[in-house]
């Protein structure tokens, strides 16, 4: 499975609490003893990035301008506001930090500063 956005977030906001919008879907959930929810957790970007390994692969950290950087790939809905959210991370801030790709454009990014891969 592929998602369909990638998304560079700068390291407070990888290590921050996802977007409200986010929750219902990516937030991790505790379930009772009949698999139902009792409880939707308090859920980092770093945590989503672990928790969807096994969907689209590693989380890519990237040293760039001597700043942690953090490249996920995630499937977000248009209408569900998720990618409103994500783009609204990036108010106010300097490409890459919070900045939504595709495809070519996170690959680029990568590419560019694969020498500072950790």
């Amino acid at each position: 499975m592929q998602g369909n956005i990638f998304i560079c977030l700068n390291e407070a906001t990888y290590k921050g609490l996802i977007p409200t919008e986010l929750v219902a879907e990516h937030a991790r959930k505790s379930y009772d003893d009949e698999g139902y929810v009792v409880e939707v957790l308090n859920t980092t970007f770093e945590e989503l990035g672990i928790d969807n390994k096994i969907k689209f692969g590693e989380v890519i950290e990237l040293n760039i301008k001597d700043n942690k950087h953090y490249v996920l790939e995630l499937d977000c809905s248009w209408l569900e506001g998720e990618v409103s959210a994500l783009v609204s991370l990036g108010n106010g801030l300097s490409y890459p930090s919070n900045a939504l790709l595709k495809n070519a454009e996170a690959i680029s990014l990568i590419l560019e500063y694969s020498n500072s891969v950790i």
